[in-house]
This record gives C-alpha cells, structure tokens and sequence, in this order.
C-alpha cells in the first residue's frame, strides 16, 4: 500500500497541460477566411492537415486580426502545422505582434534599449533638428547597419518601456566636440525636448515576437512547429518572451507556406 501512494504522489507531482484552450479564433481553415487577411491568403482544401480546408499563403506574410489579451505571469505555446506550396526553401515563423493597454502595436524600437547608455540632452532639441547634442555617448555602441536611434524622456529602471518618443531618424554619425557628443541623424528628429531631458540608445531589431523561427525549411509534407513564450523582458526584443508592455498580441504567421491547425494555447501546469 505505502508502493502505491509513493507511486500515486510521485505522478501527480509531474506537471502536465489538461484541456489547453485554443486562444486563436479559426485556426484550422474551417471558417474560411474569418479573422484573416484575404489579400495575402486564400482557402484550399487539396490535402489539409486535418477537416475540410487550410490556409494557402499567397505573400510572405499574413496577419490574424483577431486581438488576444495575454498575461505575462502566464506561459503560452504558439503552434501549428505547416508544409511548403513549391520546392524553394523558405523561411517560415509563427510569430506574435505584441500591443499595450491602448491595444496600440509595440514595435521593436519602442523596447530594444541598449543597456548602459542612459545621458542627458546637452542642448535643447527640436523637432527640426537633424544634429543632437548629448552629454556622453562613450557607453553607446554604434551599429554598422545604421539602426541607431534615441529615445527621449526615458525613466530609471526602463519603467518607460514601451518608449514611443523615439527619433525619427537613424544616427548615421558620432563625434564628441568640446566634451559635448553630436549626433547626426539622417532625418530630423521629430520631437521637441528641452537640455537635461534624459534619453538613451535604442536599436531596430526583429519586427515581431518569434517563438517559432525555421530558416531554409522545406517540406512537402505536414510538420508541426512549436514554441513556447512566457514572462515578460524587462527590455529588448527577444522572441520567447512578451516585450515590456505587453497586454495582447495577434499572430502573425510568414513564409509563402501552407498552414493548418494553428493553435495559441495557455499552458496550465498541475
């Protein structure tokens, strides 16, 4: 008896997902095009995965509009299954669009800080401005793709995170004249701070939250993708977690792929 319940404890101390709920509204093709783009997508039922129908990509990308509210305390798994429309490799993603409380698109820039780089504006700025003048850049690192940017009105602690007072241009040059730092940015600035306004280096980065990210993939056969994506990043632009202010996402699936069952689930561990 006392094999049994040690047996009996030991099983229920195994987590395990029971009835995940699928989050995604039409995922299987079976509703047609509800909730999805239809000038990048059509409907074909030659061979699915599973039902009637799937979803034929007709560009590289397409968007669910359907918004799903999140919690970040809370893990979640992206997954569907997926198979080529040619013999070309292509690089296929399901992926999430990550949104704030005002369910407005948070984009890579608004939360790709770069970390150490928090300064002051040396002068003024308007939003004219094509030169910016901050106190110290030594802790900036200068991308070679020129996918600087800077960000104003930052707060300790990323607590600004998601940051839209971002420059409208990119640096394209650095130099440090009398102490003070200049930076040239190839379109004016946009935004109109006075000296002492704190900011910090952001970068562009990957446009979307990516938990499932397959390079050169091609399969004439049926193939599940899964990803997992839990907790919130204080800062940056991963793809396993939810970006800094976070509250819904919509699916964004990418690869000029057939695409069936695609499911966006709450794991419930017991």
């Amino acid at each position: 008896m006392l094999k049994i319940k040690t047996l009996l404890f030991a099983v229920s101390m195994i987590p395990f997902v029971l009835n995940a709920q699928n989050l995604l509204k039409n995922g299987d093709a079976e509703k047609n095009l509800e909730t999805w783009e239809n000038n990048q997508i059509q409907i074909s039922n030659a061979n699915p995965h599973s039902g009637k129908n799937c979803f034929e990509m007709l560009g590289n990308w397409v968007t669910n509009s359907q918004i799903i509210a999140i919690d970040p305390l809370k893990s979640y798994k992206l997954s569907g299954w997926v198979k080529n429309t040619d013999t070309k490799k292509r690089t296929v993603y399901l992926s999430l669009m990550p949104l704030d409380a005002n369910k407005e698109r948070i984009k890579c820039e608004n939360v790709n800080s770069i970390a150490n780089t928090e300064t002051e504006l040396a002068e003024a700025c308007r939003a004219e401005d094509t030169v910016i003048k901050i106190k110290d850049a030594n802790n900036w690192k200068f991308s070679e793709n020129k996918l600087d940017l800077i960000a104003f009105n930052i707060l300790n602690d990323y607590k600004d995170l998601p940051n839209f007072n971002i420059s409208g241009g990119v640096v394209i040059k650095a130099e440090i004249k009398n102490t003070i730092w200049e930076l040239t940015l190839d379109k004016p600035c946009g935004k109109t701070y006075p000296a002492g306004t704190k900011v910090r280096q952001h970068q562009y980065a990957s446009g979307f939250i990516y938990p499932v990210y397959q390079h050169e993939f091609n399969s004439a056969d049926w193939k599940e993708l899964t990803g997992e994506i839990k907790g919130m990043s204080k800062f940056g632009a991963g793809g396993n977690q939810f970006w800094a202010g976070t509250k819904y996402v919509q699916v964004i699936i990418g690869g000029m792929i057939y695409f069936d069952d695609i499911k966006f689930e709450e794991q419930k561990g017991f």
